[in-house]
C-alpha cells in the first residue's frame, strides 16, 4: 500500500506540471486570431509536448497535376528558424511515397510514424489535408499519443473558428476586415528584408491586384440577384482554382475583389492575373453565360498605409474600366507612360458599371 501511494506521489507533481503546460499554451493558442500566428503558437505547443529535436509545417499547393509541398515554419529545439537557413526545400508529393500515404489517414494514436519521423495532417477549412506538421526525435509515449489527437481536433477546430471571422459568407474568400493584419504583415516582411541589406537572400517582393466584375450592376439588374450570387460564387471559386495557395484572396463587398500576390513581381503577377481574366472571359456562367473582368495591379511598399497601396491599385483598375474594361493594367507603367498622374482617387468619381 505504502509503495502504491509513493509512486502516486512521484507521479502525480509530473503530470501536474504538464497539465498546467497544455493549459497555459492552450490559452495562448485561443488568443491568435490568424492562421500564420495560430501555426506558429500550435506548433510551439506541440514542440514543448512532444520534446521533438526538431519540426516543420508544410503547406500543400496544387501546382498542375502534381502538389507541392512548401515548408512555411520550422522550429529547432523550440527556437524559430527560417526554412531557408534550415535548408529545408520544397518538393513534390509524389517524390515521397511514405509521406503521401500518411497523409490519407487521420492521424490516431500511434499513427503517423514514417522513417525520421512523425507525420500530423492538418486539415483546412474544406476539411481536406491542406498542410502537415513533422517531428522529428518526438517522444512516443503512451501519454503523449492519447494527447496528440485531442490536440490536433482542437487546432482544427479553432482554425475553423478563424476562417469563419476572417471569411465572406457566400464566397468563402477573405473578407476586408481581415484585410489589414494581412498587408501589415506583408509590409513587416518586406520592412524586414529591406533592413537586412547584408543578406544576400533574393529580393522579395508583393503585389496588390483590384479586381471588379465588369457591369455588374446590370447582371443584377437583368438577371436577378440569385444569379447576381452565382456569378459572385462561380467568380470566387475560379479564383481560388487559379490563384496559388499562398496569395490571400479577399472579396471587399459587392463585386470588389483584392488579391495580394506573394513573393512575386510585377511581370509574374501580370502573368498570373492575365490568366486569370482568360478564365473568366472564357467561362459559361449559368443564364448570364459572359462575364468579364477589369484588374489593375501596383506594387506593394513597406512604408506606406495600406489604404495608399489599394488606392494605387484602384487608379490602375479604373483606368482599366475607362479604357474598354476586360483588361489588366500596372499602375507603375501607366504612371511611366504618362498616362496617369500621382493622385487621390475618390470613391464615386468614375462609373464602374
Amino acid at each position: 500500500m505504502s509503495t502504491v501511494k509513493k509512486q502516486h506521489k512521484n507521479k502525480t507533481p509530473l503530470e501536474s506540471k504538464q497539465l498546467e503546460m497544455l493549459i497555459s499554451s492552450i490559452v495562448e493558442v485561443t488568443k491568435q486570431r490568424d492562421r500564420l500566428a495560430l501555426e506558429d503558437c500550435f506548433s510551439r505547443l506541440i514542440s514543448r509536448l512532444t520534446g521533438a529535436q526538431t519540426l516543420t509545417i508544410y503547406h500543400l499547393q496544387p501546382n498542375g497535376k502534381e502538389t507541392l509541398v512548401v515548408p512555411v515554419l520550422h522550429l529547432a529545439g523550440g527556437i524559430n528558424v527560417t526554412p531557408r537557413k534550415a535548408n529545408i526545400k520544397s518538393f513534390f508529393l509524389s517524390s515521397n511515397a511514405q509521406i503521401a500515404d500518411a497523409l490519407t489517414k487521420p492521424y490516431v494514436a500511434g499513427s503517423g510514424r514514417i522513417e525520421g519521423g512523425l507525420i500530423l495532417p492538418l486539415q483546412g477549412m474544406k476539411g481536406n489535408v491542406s498542410a502537415y506538421c513533422r517531428l522529428v526525435n518526438a517522444s512516443n509515449d503512451d501519454s503523449t499519443q492519447r494527447v496528440l489527437p485531442l490536440l490536433l481536433e482542437f487546432y482544427m477546430n479553432f482554425l475553423a473558428l478563424l476562417d469563419d471571422n476572417e471569411r465572406d459568407a457566400l464566397t468563402g474568400l477573405l473578407n476586408r476586415k481581415s484585410f489589414d493584419g494581412h498587408i501589415a504583415k506583408t509590409q513587416a516582411t518586406l520592412k524586414s528584408q529591406q533592413q537586412r541589406s547584408a543578406d544576400k537572400a533574393e529580393k522579395v517582393e508583393f503585389c496588390l491586384a483590384s479586381l471588379d466584375i465588369d457591369r455588374f450592376k446590370s447582371i443584377n439588374d437583368t438577371y436577378g440577384h440569385i444569379f447576381g450570387d452565382e456569378v459572385l460564387l462561380l467568380f470566387s471559386n475560379i479564383m481560388k482554382s487559379t490563384f496559388r495557395d499562398d496569395d490571400l484572396l479577399f472579396r471587399f463587398g459587392g463585386e470588389e475583389f483584392v488579391a495580394l500576390l506573394a513573393n512575386t513581381d510585377i511581370a509574374h503577377a501580370q502573368i498570373i492575373l492575365e490568366r486569370f481574366r482568360h478564365a473568366i472571359e472564357q467561362h459559361n456562367f449559368p443564364q448570364v453565360r459572359h462575364v468579364t473582368v477589369s484588374i489593375g495591379i501596383a506594387t506593394i511598399s513597406f512604408d506606406e498605409l495600406p489604404r495608399t497601396t489599394i488606392d494605387r491599385a484602384d487608379q490602375a483598375l479604373y483606368y482599366a474600366k475607362q479604357n474598354g474594361r476586360n483588361q489588366v493594367r500596372v499602375y507603375e507603367e501607366l504612371l511611366e507612360q504618362g498616362l496617369l498622374k500621382i493622385q487621390k482617387i475618390q470613391t464615386g468619381d468614375i462609373e464602374l458599371f
